[in-house]
């Protein structure tokens, strides 16, 4: 299983309205065990979360159902990351 660091900015006029889909859609892959670690930035300006998937498609598709991705309110990149 390949790691993804999923690095999440806040566009301006964020308005966070899709927060809480986005925790669920969080809870849902811990559950999983898709999810490796997630967090938001102290300075409030956003987040990042580790997701383990077979490929960089597989990643995508994941994050492309994250409510907050759809939501179009934060700029997302996401890297495949050799973390050990």
């Amino acid at each position: 299983m390949k790691k993804f660091l999923v690095f999440i900015e806040q566009k301006p006029g964020f308005s966070g309205n899709a927060i809480s889909g986005h925790r669920a859609f969080l809870q849902s892959m811990r559950e999983t065990e898709q999810l490796v670690i997630a967090g938001g930035f102290s300075d409030q300006t956003g987040g990042a979360y580790v997701l383990q998937a077979e490929s960089r498609e597989d990643a995508v598709r994941l994050v492309n159902s994250d409510p907050l991705f759809i939501g179009n309110e934060c700029i997302y990149t996401i890297k495949e990351w050799n973390a050990q």
